[in-house]
């Protein structure tokens, strides 16, 4: 563990159904460049967790209360040490409701992250809507949300809180509707090329309550990948140096803005 307080703790929420180990290559990626790094347990994905069950069963407010522990453990122990998170699709809905409910960050990456409100897919908007639409009859039946689904298995109360994301609006946790501008917490958002389930649309829409000032936009494109690499969605974090690269050189300038300000 570095004790260089310009030099951030990242803690990696991983996406929808992606086990922690998935996030081996950026977290290594991240630690080379002498920062370091966690990754969270995907509950009820990863071995040493509890699968979901009709009588196992939490939500968005447990996935955020679990950062803020993490966060809170981690700053009692290097109080110096400034942390991002780094929230993959729903880890930054996760990181950004942490944010919302008063949660302290020093820096948010949104990667694949969105409001995935169906009516910002154009012509594929019928394809989230049914996928949200099966959900509670599916997890009624089941109890929670069954491998054979998309991200599963998962637990009744998050899907069918995604769900309602999906087809209402309402964001999870805290519940409602997304404010207007009220963080100013410096927020990098990471967009893959061709990434069809976090559209420019959506992915503006998650940032609404970040202020406009704070926000710095990053497209991963395709031809900035190695060669041989495909990107997508998810497999962004497996060629994940360009990505890493952009979000140093952001940091690094947000931190030298900072100290010009005083």
């Amino acid at each position: 563990m570095h004790t260089d307080p310009s030099c951030p703790h990242v803690v990696i929420a991983p996406a929808m159904g992606v086990h922690s180990a998935y996030y081996r290559e950026l977290a290594a990626a991240i630690e080379a460049i002498g920062w370091s790094s966690c990754t969270l347990a995907a509950r009820g994905i990863d071995r040493d967790t509890e699968a979901p069950t009709r009588h196992n069963d939490w939500g968005y407010a447990q996935l955020v209360a679990a950062l803020g522990e993490h966060i809170a453990r981690f700053r009692a122990q290097h109080p110096d040490i400034p942390v991002v998170v780094l929230g993959h699709s729903l880890g930054g809905q996760v990181a950004l409701g942490y944010a919302l409910d008063g949660g302290r960050v020093d820096g948010l990456v949104l990667a694949g992250a969105s409001e995935p409100y169906y009516r910002r897919y154009g012509k594929r908007f019928w394809g989230i809507w049914a996928l949200a639409a099966a959900v509670p009859p599916v997890t009624a039946l089941y109890g929670y949300w069954p491998a054979w689904g998309f991200g599963g298995p998962q637990p009744r109360t998050l899907m069918r809180q995604w769900s309602r994301l999906v087809r209402r609006r309402r964001f999870p946790y805290p519940e409602g509707r997304l404010p207007r501008e009220v963080l100013d917490t410096p927020t990098f958002v990471l967009q893959v090329e061709g990434d069809v389930l976090s559209v420019p649309r959506a992915a503006r829409a998650l940032v609404r309550p970040v202020q406009d000032e704070s926000v710095t936009w990053w497209d991963y494109r395709r031809d900035a990948a190695p060669a041989g690499a495909r990107i997508d969605h998810l497999s962004w974090a497996k060629s994940p140096g360009p990505a890493v690269d952009a979000v140093q050189q952001w940091w690094s300038r947000r931190r030298s803005d900072a100290t010009t300000a005083l």
